[in-house]
Protein backbone atom coordinates (compact mmCIF):
# COMPACT_ATOMS: atom_id res chain seq x y z
CA UNK A 1 0.00 0.00 0.00
CA UNK A 2 2.73 2.43 0.97
CA UNK A 3 4.57 1.58 -2.07
CA UNK A 4 1.42 2.18 -4.22
CA UNK A 5 0.68 5.35 -2.73
CA UNK A 6 4.53 6.58 -3.30
CA UNK A 7 3.71 5.55 -7.37
CA UNK A 8 1.08 8.09 -7.26
CA UNK A 9 3.21 10.80 -5.81
CA UNK A 10 6.14 10.13 -8.46
CA UNK A 11 3.37 10.34 -11.69
CA UNK A 12 1.97 13.62 -9.78
CA UNK A 13 4.86 15.26 -9.53
CA UNK A 14 6.11 14.37 -13.51
CA UNK A 15 2.61 15.50 -14.75
CA UNK A 16 2.62 18.93 -13.12
CA UNK A 17 6.23 19.28 -14.53
CA UNK A 18 4.83 18.68 -18.27
CA UNK A 19 2.10 21.19 -17.42
CA UNK A 20 3.93 23.59 -16.42
CA UNK A 21 6.19 23.60 -19.47
CA UNK A 22 3.55 23.50 -21.66
CA UNK A 23 2.52 26.67 -20.36
CA UNK A 24 5.52 28.53 -20.07
CA UNK A 25 6.49 31.51 -22.86
CA UNK A 26 8.59 30.50 -25.55
CA UNK A 27 11.56 33.04 -26.62
CA UNK A 28 12.22 34.60 -30.05
CA UNK A 29 15.29 32.97 -31.02
CA UNK A 30 17.47 36.34 -31.23
CA UNK A 31 21.01 34.61 -31.17
CA UNK A 32 21.08 35.79 -27.39
CA UNK A 33 20.40 34.23 -24.17
CA UNK A 34 16.90 34.86 -23.18
CA UNK A 35 16.80 36.92 -19.80
CA UNK A 36 14.67 35.64 -17.19
CA UNK A 37 11.43 36.52 -16.50
CA UNK A 38 10.18 37.01 -12.78
CA UNK A 39 7.34 35.34 -11.63
CA UNK A 40 4.01 37.53 -11.47
CA UNK A 41 4.11 37.07 -7.35
CA UNK A 42 7.45 38.45 -7.59
CA UNK A 43 6.72 41.30 -9.21
CA UNK A 44 3.82 42.22 -7.31
CA UNK A 45 6.08 41.72 -4.08
CA UNK A 46 8.63 44.40 -5.06
CA UNK A 47 6.83 46.97 -7.16
CA UNK A 48 5.83 50.20 -5.76
CA UNK A 49 2.16 51.87 -6.81
CA UNK A 50 3.05 55.06 -8.71
CA UNK A 51 3.07 58.16 -6.76
CA UNK A 52 0.32 60.35 -8.09
CA UNK A 53 1.57 63.32 -9.87
CA UNK A 54 0.92 66.58 -8.24
CA UNK A 55 -0.85 69.09 -10.21
CA UNK A 56 1.63 72.19 -11.68
CA UNK A 57 -0.57 76.00 -10.12
CA UNK A 58 -0.13 78.69 -11.69
CA UNK A 59 -1.29 81.81 -9.78
CA UNK A 60 -2.54 84.99 -11.02
CA UNK A 61 -3.28 88.25 -9.83
CA UNK A 62 -6.02 90.86 -10.78
CA UNK A 63 -8.01 93.72 -9.81
CA UNK A 64 -11.09 92.68 -10.78
CA UNK A 65 -14.36 93.62 -9.05
CA UNK A 66 -18.16 92.98 -9.89
CA UNK A 67 -19.02 91.57 -13.21
CA UNK A 68 -15.81 91.48 -14.55
CA UNK A 69 -14.12 89.06 -11.48
CA UNK A 70 -17.34 86.79 -11.68
CA UNK A 71 -16.70 86.34 -15.42
CA UNK A 72 -12.82 85.77 -14.86
CA UNK A 73 -14.03 83.42 -11.53
CA UNK A 74 -16.28 81.48 -14.08
CA UNK A 75 -13.48 81.11 -16.22
CA UNK A 76 -10.95 79.93 -13.72
CA UNK A 77 -13.50 77.39 -12.49
CA UNK A 78 -14.28 75.33 -15.99
CA UNK A 79 -10.37 74.78 -16.79
CA UNK A 80 -9.89 73.85 -12.88
CA UNK A 81 -12.28 71.30 -13.70
CA UNK A 82 -11.61 70.06 -17.50
CA UNK A 83 -7.25 70.66 -16.53
CA UNK A 84 -6.08 68.83 -13.17
CA UNK A 85 -2.60 68.53 -13.76
CA UNK A 86 -2.46 72.46 -13.87
CA UNK A 87 -4.35 74.47 -11.62
CA UNK A 88 -5.00 78.82 -11.80
CA UNK A 89 -4.76 80.15 -8.16
CA UNK A 90 -6.52 83.04 -8.73
CA UNK A 91 -6.29 86.12 -6.24
CA UNK A 92 -8.43 89.30 -6.44
CA UNK A 93 -5.83 92.38 -5.22
CA UNK A 94 -7.80 96.27 -4.55
CA UNK A 95 -6.91 98.34 -7.76
CA UNK A 96 -4.83 100.98 -5.53
CA UNK A 97 -2.73 98.13 -3.57
CA UNK A 98 -1.69 95.42 -6.68
CA UNK A 99 0.98 97.68 -8.27
CA UNK A 100 2.70 97.92 -5.00
CA UNK A 101 2.26 94.80 -4.25
CA UNK A 102 3.11 93.22 -7.45
CA UNK A 103 6.35 95.55 -7.17
CA UNK A 104 7.28 94.65 -3.67
CA UNK A 105 6.41 90.46 -3.75
CA UNK A 106 7.97 89.83 -7.24
CA UNK A 107 11.93 90.71 -6.75
CA UNK A 108 11.28 88.75 -3.27
CA UNK A 109 10.24 85.52 -5.00
CA UNK A 110 6.44 85.74 -4.12
CA UNK A 111 4.84 87.27 -6.54
CA UNK A 112 2.00 85.31 -9.22
CA UNK A 113 3.17 83.67 -12.62
CA UNK A 114 0.69 85.82 -13.81
CA UNK A 115 -0.86 89.35 -13.57
CA UNK A 116 -3.42 91.37 -15.56
CA UNK A 117 -2.43 94.63 -16.07
CA UNK A 118 -3.06 97.56 -18.57
CA UNK A 119 -0.18 97.69 -20.72
CA UNK A 120 1.65 101.11 -19.65
CA UNK A 121 3.28 99.11 -16.93
CA UNK A 122 5.15 97.17 -19.06
CA UNK A 123 8.18 99.44 -20.00
CA UNK A 124 8.41 99.80 -15.72
CA UNK A 125 9.09 96.26 -15.20
CA UNK A 126 10.60 95.05 -17.79
CA UNK A 127 13.51 97.64 -17.02
CA UNK A 128 13.34 96.42 -13.32
CA UNK A 129 12.98 92.31 -14.72
CA UNK A 130 9.80 91.70 -13.54
CA UNK A 131 8.29 90.47 -16.47
CA UNK A 132 9.47 88.15 -18.98
CA UNK A 133 8.77 87.87 -22.64
CA UNK A 134 6.33 85.43 -24.52
CA UNK A 135 9.20 84.64 -27.18
CA UNK A 136 8.32 82.28 -30.11
CA UNK A 137 4.49 82.07 -28.46
CA UNK A 138 3.27 85.37 -29.33
CA UNK A 139 3.53 83.70 -33.24
CA UNK A 140 1.82 85.39 -35.75
CA UNK A 141 -1.13 83.13 -36.36
CA UNK A 142 -1.63 83.85 -32.20
CA UNK A 143 -1.54 87.40 -32.54
CA UNK A 144 -3.66 87.53 -35.58
CA UNK A 145 -6.62 87.09 -33.47
CA UNK A 146 -7.01 90.05 -31.91
CA UNK A 147 -7.15 93.99 -33.14
CA UNK A 148 -3.84 95.05 -33.83
CA UNK A 149 -4.37 98.14 -31.68
CA UNK A 150 -4.51 95.92 -28.77
CA UNK A 151 -1.20 94.50 -29.56
CA UNK A 152 1.47 97.40 -30.22
CA UNK A 153 0.84 98.71 -26.95
CA UNK A 154 2.48 95.45 -25.99
CA UNK A 155 5.67 95.88 -27.50
CA UNK A 156 8.56 96.66 -25.49
CA UNK A 157 12.25 96.35 -26.36
CA UNK A 158 11.49 94.79 -29.76
CA UNK A 159 9.84 91.96 -27.92
CA UNK A 160 5.76 90.99 -26.64
CA UNK A 161 4.95 90.80 -23.14
CA UNK A 162 1.72 89.87 -23.09
CA UNK A 163 -1.57 89.17 -24.60
CA UNK A 164 -4.60 91.27 -24.74
CA UNK A 165 -7.57 90.86 -23.14
CA UNK A 166 -9.79 94.09 -23.58
CA UNK A 167 -9.28 97.36 -24.48
CA UNK A 168 -10.17 100.09 -22.37
CA UNK A 169 -11.34 103.49 -23.11
CA UNK A 170 -13.90 106.21 -22.13
CA UNK A 171 -17.15 107.22 -23.70
CA UNK A 172 -20.13 109.21 -22.08
CA UNK A 173 -22.54 107.56 -19.92
CA UNK A 174 -25.57 109.21 -19.50
CA UNK A 175 -29.50 108.71 -16.95
CA UNK A 176 -32.14 108.17 -19.76
CA UNK A 177 -34.54 109.07 -17.05
CA UNK A 178 -32.61 112.79 -17.37
CA UNK A 179 -31.67 112.74 -20.60
CA UNK A 180 -33.46 111.19 -23.30
CA UNK A 181 -30.64 111.50 -25.91
CA UNK A 182 -27.05 112.13 -25.62
CA UNK A 183 -25.86 115.08 -27.07
CA UNK A 184 -23.56 115.34 -30.51
CA UNK A 185 -21.19 118.22 -29.21
CA UNK A 186 -19.80 119.94 -26.36
CA UNK A 187 -21.27 122.90 -26.94
CA UNK A 188 -24.75 120.82 -26.84
CA UNK A 189 -23.63 119.07 -23.40
CA UNK A 190 -23.08 122.29 -21.43
CA UNK A 191 -26.50 123.37 -22.65
CA UNK A 192 -28.35 120.35 -21.53
CA UNK A 193 -25.84 120.10 -17.76
CA UNK A 194 -26.75 123.80 -16.77
CA UNK A 195 -30.28 122.85 -16.26
CA UNK A 196 -29.10 119.93 -14.26
CA UNK A 197 -26.56 122.50 -11.88
CA UNK A 198 -27.86 123.17 -8.62
CA UNK A 199 -26.20 124.26 -5.00
CA UNK A 200 -29.14 123.22 -3.12
CA UNK A 201 -29.65 119.70 -3.98
CA UNK A 202 -25.43 119.39 -5.18
CA UNK A 203 -25.86 118.37 -8.64
CA UNK A 204 -23.79 118.97 -11.41
CA UNK A 205 -24.68 118.97 -15.18
CA UNK A 206 -21.01 116.55 -15.38
CA UNK A 207 -19.03 114.49 -13.00
CA UNK A 208 -15.61 112.59 -13.88
CA UNK A 209 -12.12 113.44 -12.57
CA UNK A 210 -11.60 116.05 -14.75
CA UNK A 211 -7.90 116.38 -12.62
CA UNK A 212 -6.54 113.07 -14.10
CA UNK A 213 -4.58 112.80 -17.03
CA UNK A 214 -6.47 109.41 -18.59
CA UNK A 215 -9.66 111.40 -17.93
CA UNK A 216 -8.34 114.69 -19.56
CA UNK A 217 -6.88 113.08 -22.67
CA UNK A 218 -10.13 113.40 -24.61
CA UNK A 219 -9.86 117.30 -24.42
CA UNK A 220 -6.15 117.47 -24.88
CA UNK A 221 -5.44 114.75 -28.13
CA UNK A 222 -9.00 116.45 -29.46
CA UNK A 223 -7.55 119.88 -29.41
CA UNK A 224 -4.23 118.77 -31.13
CA UNK A 225 -2.08 118.49 -28.62
CA UNK A 226 0.33 115.43 -26.87
CA UNK A 227 1.94 114.43 -23.90
CA UNK A 228 5.32 113.33 -25.83
CA UNK A 229 6.84 112.61 -29.28
CA UNK A 230 5.88 109.59 -31.56
CA UNK A 231 9.26 107.88 -29.75
CA UNK A 232 7.70 108.65 -26.26
CA UNK A 233 10.88 109.54 -25.76
CA UNK A 234 10.49 113.46 -25.38
CA UNK A 235 7.78 115.41 -23.36
CA UNK A 236 5.66 117.66 -24.71
CA UNK A 237 3.31 118.89 -22.05
CA UNK A 238 4.02 122.73 -22.31
CA UNK A 239 2.42 123.42 -25.68
CA UNK A 240 -0.45 126.00 -27.19
CA UNK A 241 -2.57 122.83 -27.80
CA UNK A 242 -2.50 121.92 -23.57
CA UNK A 243 -3.17 125.20 -22.73
CA UNK A 244 -6.70 125.69 -24.81
CA UNK A 245 -7.29 122.02 -23.59
CA UNK A 246 -7.01 122.68 -20.13
CA UNK A 247 -8.88 126.16 -20.42
CA UNK A 248 -11.53 124.50 -22.24
CA UNK A 249 -12.08 121.97 -19.23
CA UNK A 250 -11.54 124.83 -16.37
CA UNK A 251 -14.51 126.84 -18.10
CA UNK A 252 -16.96 123.33 -17.22
CA UNK A 253 -16.07 124.45 -13.59
CA UNK A 254 -15.75 128.37 -13.30
CA UNK A 255 -18.15 129.50 -16.52
CA UNK A 256 -20.96 126.72 -17.47
CA UNK A 257 -20.58 125.43 -13.88
CA UNK A 258 -21.25 121.96 -14.71
CA UNK A 259 -17.87 120.76 -13.09
CA UNK A 260 -18.43 119.10 -9.29
CA UNK A 261 -14.64 119.66 -7.99
CA UNK A 262 -12.25 117.18 -7.40
CA UNK A 263 -14.88 114.39 -7.98
CA UNK A 264 -13.48 110.76 -8.87
CA UNK A 265 -14.28 107.42 -8.30
CA UNK A 266 -16.67 105.78 -5.92
CA UNK A 267 -17.80 109.60 -5.65
CA UNK A 268 -18.82 109.44 -9.44
CA UNK A 269 -20.35 106.77 -9.13
CA UNK A 270 -22.58 107.71 -6.41
CA UNK A 271 -23.59 110.74 -8.06
CA UNK A 272 -25.05 108.92 -11.02
CA UNK A 273 -26.34 106.29 -9.32
CA UNK A 274 -28.80 109.16 -6.97
CA UNK A 275 -29.47 111.02 -10.24
CA UNK A 276 -27.04 114.09 -9.33
CA UNK A 277 -25.29 114.33 -12.76
CA UNK A 278 -27.51 113.49 -16.20
CA UNK A 279 -23.62 112.67 -17.67
CA UNK A 280 -20.52 110.97 -17.01
CA UNK A 281 -16.89 110.02 -18.34
CA UNK A 282 -16.19 106.35 -17.38
CA UNK A 283 -15.14 102.90 -19.26
CA UNK A 284 -16.57 99.73 -19.75
CA UNK A 285 -15.76 98.54 -16.06
CA UNK A 286 -18.15 101.68 -14.80
CA UNK A 287 -21.26 99.28 -16.32
CA UNK A 288 -21.13 97.23 -13.60
CA UNK A 289 -21.40 100.18 -10.78
CA UNK A 290 -24.32 101.50 -11.75
CA UNK A 291 -27.52 100.81 -9.88
CA UNK A 292 -29.86 98.34 -11.38
CA UNK A 293 -32.69 100.76 -11.58
CA UNK A 294 -31.27 103.21 -13.08
CA UNK A 295 -32.10 103.16 -16.90
CA UNK A 296 -28.97 104.50 -18.50
CA UNK A 297 -27.48 104.86 -21.59
CA UNK A 298 -23.33 104.93 -23.46
CA UNK A 299 -22.39 107.23 -26.46
CA UNK A 300 -19.46 107.61 -28.02
CA UNK A 301 -18.03 111.00 -26.46
CA UNK A 302 -19.15 114.50 -28.17
CA UNK A 303 -17.52 116.31 -30.71
CA UNK A 304 -15.74 119.70 -29.54
CA UNK A 305 -17.46 120.81 -32.88
CA UNK A 306 -18.42 118.91 -36.22
CA UNK A 307 -15.59 116.82 -37.70
CA UNK A 308 -13.43 117.18 -34.04
CA UNK A 309 -14.06 114.47 -32.26
CA UNK A 310 -12.34 113.76 -28.73
CA UNK A 311 -9.97 111.51 -28.52
CA UNK A 312 -9.90 108.90 -25.41
CA UNK A 313 -6.85 107.15 -24.35
CA UNK A 314 -6.98 103.52 -25.62
CA UNK A 315 -5.32 100.96 -23.12
CA UNK A 316 -4.62 97.54 -23.60
CA UNK A 317 -5.85 95.01 -20.81
CA UNK A 318 -3.15 91.99 -21.04
CA UNK A 319 -2.19 89.15 -18.89
CA UNK A 320 1.59 89.26 -18.44
CA UNK A 321 4.07 86.91 -17.45
CA UNK A 322 6.39 87.25 -14.86
CA UNK A 323 10.02 86.98 -14.37
CA UNK A 324 9.47 84.58 -11.51
CA UNK A 325 7.33 82.46 -12.69
CA UNK A 326 9.04 78.71 -12.58
CA UNK A 327 5.99 76.76 -14.35
CA UNK A 328 6.54 78.82 -17.97
CA UNK A 329 4.80 76.49 -20.03
CA UNK A 330 1.62 75.90 -17.78
CA UNK A 331 1.45 79.35 -17.40
CA UNK A 332 1.50 79.68 -21.52
CA UNK A 333 -1.10 77.60 -22.05
CA UNK A 334 -3.46 79.53 -19.16
CA UNK A 335 -2.40 82.77 -21.00
CA UNK A 336 -3.65 81.03 -24.24
CA UNK A 337 -6.68 79.85 -22.93
CA UNK A 338 -7.90 83.12 -21.56
CA UNK A 339 -7.46 85.07 -24.59
CA UNK A 340 -8.95 82.78 -26.34
CA UNK A 341 -12.01 83.42 -28.62
CA UNK A 342 -14.61 81.20 -26.55
CA UNK A 343 -13.35 82.88 -23.26
CA UNK A 344 -13.29 86.57 -24.89
CA UNK A 345 -17.25 85.87 -25.29
CA UNK A 346 -17.54 84.74 -21.70
CA UNK A 347 -15.68 87.79 -20.58
CA UNK A 348 -17.96 90.31 -22.55
CA UNK A 349 -21.03 89.00 -21.82
CA UNK A 350 -20.49 88.36 -18.40
CA UNK A 351 -18.01 90.74 -17.94
CA UNK A 352 -19.06 93.54 -19.56
CA UNK A 353 -15.45 94.31 -21.39
CA UNK A 354 -14.70 95.33 -24.48
CA UNK A 355 -12.55 92.28 -25.55
CA UNK A 356 -9.39 92.55 -27.71
CA UNK A 357 -10.59 89.43 -30.13
CA UNK A 358 -11.36 90.26 -33.84
CA UNK A 359 -14.02 87.27 -34.43
CA UNK A 360 -16.14 88.89 -31.46
CA UNK A 361 -16.72 91.97 -33.72
CA UNK A 362 -17.32 89.91 -36.89
CA UNK A 363 -21.00 88.62 -34.81
CA UNK A 364 -23.82 90.76 -35.73
CA UNK A 365 -25.66 89.34 -33.03
CA UNK A 366 -23.01 91.00 -30.64
CA UNK A 367 -22.50 94.33 -32.67
CA UNK A 368 -26.50 94.66 -31.91
CA UNK A 369 -25.35 95.56 -28.25
CA UNK A 370 -25.20 99.17 -27.95
CA UNK A 371 -22.41 98.90 -25.28
CA UNK A 372 -20.03 96.83 -27.81
CA UNK A 373 -21.22 98.96 -30.38
CA UNK A 374 -19.91 102.58 -28.78
CA UNK A 375 -16.69 101.53 -27.49
CA UNK A 376 -15.70 100.04 -30.43
CA UNK A 377 -16.23 102.90 -32.17
CA UNK A 378 -15.09 104.83 -29.70
CA UNK A 379 -11.73 103.23 -30.23
CA UNK A 380 -11.66 104.12 -33.84
CA UNK A 381 -10.52 107.81 -32.38
CA UNK A 382 -8.54 106.96 -29.57
CA UNK A 383 -5.10 106.98 -28.86
CA UNK A 384 -2.88 104.20 -27.68
CA UNK A 385 -0.93 105.15 -24.82
CA UNK A 386 2.40 104.45 -24.75
CA UNK A 387 4.21 101.32 -23.06
CA UNK A 388 7.25 103.01 -22.88
CA UNK A 389 9.17 104.07 -19.50
CA UNK A 390 9.49 107.70 -20.07
CA UNK A 391 5.79 108.94 -20.46
CA UNK A 392 5.08 107.70 -17.15
CA UNK A 393 6.99 110.13 -15.56
CA UNK A 394 4.49 112.76 -16.67
CA UNK A 395 1.41 111.53 -15.30
CA UNK A 396 2.09 112.72 -12.04
CA UNK A 397 3.70 116.48 -12.68
CA UNK A 398 0.56 116.89 -15.55
CA UNK A 399 -2.34 116.00 -13.36
CA UNK A 400 -1.34 118.24 -10.37
CA UNK A 401 -0.89 120.86 -12.99
CA UNK A 402 -4.41 120.07 -14.13
CA UNK A 403 -5.82 120.30 -10.22
CA UNK A 404 -4.36 123.76 -10.04
CA UNK A 405 -5.83 125.02 -13.44
CA UNK A 406 -8.99 124.07 -13.39
CA UNK A 407 -10.17 124.31 -9.14
CA UNK A 408 -7.26 126.81 -8.30
CA UNK A 409 -7.24 129.57 -10.98
CA UNK A 410 -3.91 128.92 -11.70
CA UNK A 411 -2.58 130.47 -14.87
CA UNK A 412 -2.50 127.51 -17.72
CA UNK A 413 0.34 128.25 -18.90
CA UNK A 414 2.93 128.57 -16.07
CA UNK A 415 1.42 125.50 -14.49
CA UNK A 416 1.98 123.37 -17.67
CA UNK A 417 5.80 125.26 -17.81
CA UNK A 418 6.16 123.85 -14.64
CA UNK A 419 4.90 120.53 -15.03
CA UNK A 420 7.09 119.90 -18.45
CA UNK A 421 9.83 120.87 -16.24
CA UNK A 422 9.59 118.28 -13.47
CA UNK A 423 8.91 115.96 -15.97
CA UNK A 424 12.19 116.25 -17.66
CA UNK A 425 14.17 116.10 -14.71
CA UNK A 426 12.46 112.64 -14.17
CA UNK A 427 13.42 111.72 -17.94
CA UNK A 428 17.06 112.72 -17.44
CA UNK A 429 17.20 110.71 -14.12
CA UNK A 430 15.92 107.66 -15.51
CA UNK A 431 18.59 107.65 -18.21
CA UNK A 432 20.88 107.98 -15.24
Amino acid sequence: MKRLLLVMAVLLVAACGKKDAAQAPVAEPSGQKAEAVAAPEAVSKTAEPAAPVAPQTVTLWHSYRDDERKALDTLVAQWNKLQPGVQIQALAVPFDAIIDKFQVATPNGNGPDLIIMAHDKIGLWARDGLLQPLGDFASKDRLGRFLPNTVKPLVFDKAIWGLPLAFKSVALFYNRKLVPEPPKTLAQLIEVGKGFTSEKTESFGLAYDASDLYFHAPFLYGEGGKVWDEEAKKITIDTPEAIKAAELVRDFYTKAKILPKGVSGFVVTAMFNDGKTPFTIQGPWFISEIGKDIDWGVAVLPEIEPGKPLRPYLGSEAVLLTKQSKVRDAALKVIDYLTSDEAALTRLEQGHQMVANVKIYENPRLLEKPVVRVFHAQAETSVPMPTALEPSVAWAPYSAALRKIIFSGADPKTALAEAQATADQAVARLGK
